[in-house]
């Protein structure tokens, strides 16, 4: 049991550091657990704790960096803006509390949903599994709909085939490795984006608050529950990720505050990220590079499936308390560093970590995905559109089309 508990720990840890470091993700990690596994007398149950204490306390923290340096992960796009406002007005605390109580939140509701969801996502699945491209469609229509004029839905439309060729191009040719192609096409449409208007403008940013004071429970339930409904299915269904579940959340809740969008898409992000190991009992799929690996150490039958959803509920129970502590120090201290020097370190972070992983492919990317990832600001419409990065290859693939595509392209 200490053993187990260590390894616990550790995953703890790791989490933390992948989450505070921007694009260093889980997935860059999980591959040396899985060779360690396979290469040792190593217990894999504690390999796997490991793996999905790391993946669970890394979407808590990476909130902070999302929210102060505007430098998202893949499921925290989506709050860099809301959170980015709360800075700009002295409140990037409360969006740590406020993303620490969706992740939390979405968690447990999570694991309260289990039994009845697990009832139900077997035979659903095997129904829409040979509509899923249209299920999808039905989703990308829906959030251009949402722009409520044409010429935002033209906008929508443009950004989402912009960005959904963009990705077609960098995931399903051999134009860049598949696994490293995801760090410059996400770190340019919702992270160089962002950054580069603080260092052009040279923003400074005002005292920051950390404030204490309740938060208003009853009005965040709704947009709590919603999310972790959208991260159950965004966990099971492919392509559609927390980006998407939020919208859906939105829509389901009628909410546009800025604090009902921070808690439900950190609900998603948690929920999905539990749900995507619940998916291997399930369905027999893995929904997340974490769960891949999960699946390659160990067979998941209901005995692990309780272990899996223990574990993850006490590392997210030292997660929330490390956001809030660790939230509340970046807020005491990022006034006094120069902003927009640090903006500039961030985007050369970025922009090495992509030669790094991606070369000089991988830089084209970056800056490509940056240009789309301005479209949204300067049109007004909204940045999930961009999400086309990954859902259009998605539908191509579902439907059977992503080869003739790509041929027509000449490619």
């Amino acid at each position: 049991m200490l053993e187990l508990l260590i390894y616990i720990l550790a995953g703890v840890g790791l989490g933390v550091v992948t989450g505070l470091i921007p694009v260093l993700h889980t997935n860059n990690l999980t591959p040396f657990f899985v060779a360690l596994a396979a290469g040792s007398s190593l217990v894999s149950l504690n390999i796997a704790a490991l793996i999905v204490a790391m993946s669970i306390t890394n979407v808590f923290i990476s909130y902070i960096p999302s929210t102060f340096l505007g430098a998202p992960e893949e499921g925290t796009e989506l709050s860099v803006l809301p959170a980015h406002r709360l800075l700009l007005e002295g409140r990037g605390y409360r969006a740590v509390r406020l993303t620490t109580l969706g992740c939390l939140g979405g968690l447990l509701l999570s694991a309260a949903v289990l039994l009845p969801f697990l009832a139900v996502a077997t035979p659903a699945y095997e129904l829409i599994r040979p509509q899923m491209h249209w299920l999808l469609i039905f989703v990308v229509l829906l959030m251009i709909a949402l722009e409520r004029s044409w010429t935002g839905a033209a906008w929508a439309t443009v950004i989402f085939l912009l960005s959904g060729m963009l990705g077609l191009l960098a995931l399903d040719t051999n134009f860049i490795r598949g696994d490293a192609a995801l760090m410059p096409l996400l770190s340019g449409l919702f992270g160089a984006s962002v950054l580069l208007p603080s260092i052009v403008g040279g923003s400074a940013l005002p005292e920051q608050h950390a404030e204490n004071e309740p938060l208003d429970m009853r009005a965040n339930a709704k947009p709590l529950c919603a999310g972790t409904a959208a991260g159950a299915i965004t966990g099971i269904i492919p392509g559609v990720g927390p980006s998407q579940g939020t919208v859906l959340a939105q829509l389901a809740t009628r909410s546009s505050g800025t604090d009902e969008f921070l808690v439900a898409v950190s609900g998603v992000n948690t929920s999905k990220t539990l749900f995507s190991f619940v998916a291997l009992y399930a369905i027999g799929k893995a929904r997340s590079g974490a769960a891949v690996a999960v699946g390659e150490i160990m067979e998941v039958g209901c005995t692990e499936l309780v272990f899996l959803v223990g574990v993850a509920l006490l590392a997210g129970g030292i997660a929330a308390v490390l956001e809030l502590k660790l939230g509340k120090l970046a807020a005491k201290h990022i006034e006094k560093m120069p902003y927009r020097a640090l903006c500039i370190a961030v985007l050369v972070f970025i922009v090495a970590l992509t030669v790094y992983y991606s070369g000089l492919a991988g830089l084209l990317v970056l800056a490509t995905a940056t240009a789309i990832g301005s479209l949204p600001a300067v049109t007004g419409v909204k940045r999930t559109h961009a999400m086309g990065v990954i859902m259009l290859p998605c539908v191509l693939y579902f439907a059977g089309l992503n080869g003739s595509v790509l041929s027509a392209l000449g490619l």
